[in-house]
């Protein structure tokens, strides 16, 4: 489902930026439109990932290593220095993630992706991973208020980054704000936090929702921050138009960075690699 929703949004800002011809100097719109079409052609993905994600008044960093099928929807996640991994497949397993940890090596667990322990001190989920997710944030944002690209889009250049010559944009939203909202019939705090293109996370962490993952009472009333942050920096790689570095601000300073590395799209996965039984996994 969020491929075809990725898809629609796509042709909707084909429409609303142009269908431009790439020039020597591409223009900020022409780098969009071209990251947004290289992440709409991903069908399968494969990367190394550093992570900051600021926690309260803390910044947590993890290493990890990510599998993507992206038709149906297959994820596998490894993280070496915390010595766990998970593995999610449509259809299978009554919906849960299978996760396999070196504290419990004789055995495995079948956790909600959406549960509280998956979800503890983590700002996504695990579908967030891949930059199918990063295209969707952006689409959207652009969606909201189309004629303000110019205002809010900057190209800084290009910059060299883990070696890569990549372009530098600037996302910026002065107007960046908390808003009160009103909680409906059968919302979550992810069903909100997608309706408004937001972050779950700081959704929970402003209304001390941070370990309830339930139907909130319909009336309640929660601070929502609107739109995801006041800042973004994005490095795209120059040669597959694929954003690789990403940098996240709010009214407190770093709320998140991604680093993308070794990055490989549509190869070839082995018929058992999104099975337990797969010889390189520990399940």
């Amino acid at each position: 489902m969020r491929i075809v929703k990725f898809s629609l949004l796509f042709l909707a800002l084909v429409t609303i930026l142009g269908n431009h011809t790439p020039s020597a100097i591409p223009s900020c719109r022409e780098i969009v439109e071209s990251m947004l079409d290289s992440i709409k052609n991903i069908k399968t993905q494969t990367y190394s990932l550093k992570s900051t994600e600021r926690v309260g008044d803390r910044l947590l960093f993890a290493e990890s290593h990510v599998k993507i099928n992206y038709y149906p929807k297959k994820i596998y996640f490894k993280s070496p220095p915390k010595g766990f991994e998970v593995l999610w497949v449509t259809g299978t397993n009554k919906g849960n993630a299978v996760v396999h940890s070196k504290t419990l090596p004789m055995m495995n667990l079948d956790l909600d992706p959406y549960g509280s322990i998956m979800r503890k001190d983590q700002h996504h989920t695990i579908f967030d991973l891949g930059t199918h997710y990063i295209g969707s944030v952006i689409a959207n944002t652009i969606l909201k208020s189309p004629k303000d690209f110019d205002k809010h889009f900057t190209y800084a250049g290009v910059i060299t980054w883990n070696k890569i010559e990549c372009y530098q944009l600037i996302i910026e939203y002065p107007e960046y704000k908390y808003i009160e909202y009103v909680v409906g019939k059968g919302e979550t705090v992810t069903s909100i936090a997608q309706k408004l293109n937001t972050s779950d996370f700081k959704i929970r962490y402003k209304n001390d929702l941070s370990s309830y993952f339930g139907t909130i009472k319909e009336g309640k009333k929660l601070t929502i921050p609107i739109p995801y942050s006041n800042k973004g920096i994005m490095y795209i790689d120059k040669k597959t138009a694929l954003p690789i570095n990403l940098k996240v601000y709010d009214e407190q300073g770093l709320f998140e960075a991604y680093e993308f590395y070794n990055m490989k799209t549509n190869v070839k996965f082995a018929e058992d690699e999104f099975s337990k039984s797969f010889k390189a996994y520990s399940f």
